[in-house]
């Protein structure tokens, strides 16, 4: 990992179901139970309650969202 670099090398995908989301935070429930807690600067707000699938890079202990699709 490149030292100005803070997020790890590639990229995670996870689905489940808007705990929270806030203007730059949210938590997912994954489909396995695992609570993520991600970074969602520049990401449409998202209702909770609402299935979802992420595409993330992670930076300890966040997951920032490249990409989030309803669903």
């Amino acid at each position: 990992m490149d030292e100005l670099d803070r997020f790890e090398p590639g990229t995670h995908s996870f689905s489940g179901t808007v705990r929270v989301w806030t203007g730059n935070t949210a938590e997912l429930v994954t489909d396995s139970g695992v609570v993520l807690f991600l970074d969602t600067h520049g990401q449409p707000s998202v209702p909770v309650g609402t299935r979802i699938k992420v595409e993330t890079r992670k930076y300890r202990p966040c997951h920032f969202v490249l990409k989030a699709t309803i669903g």
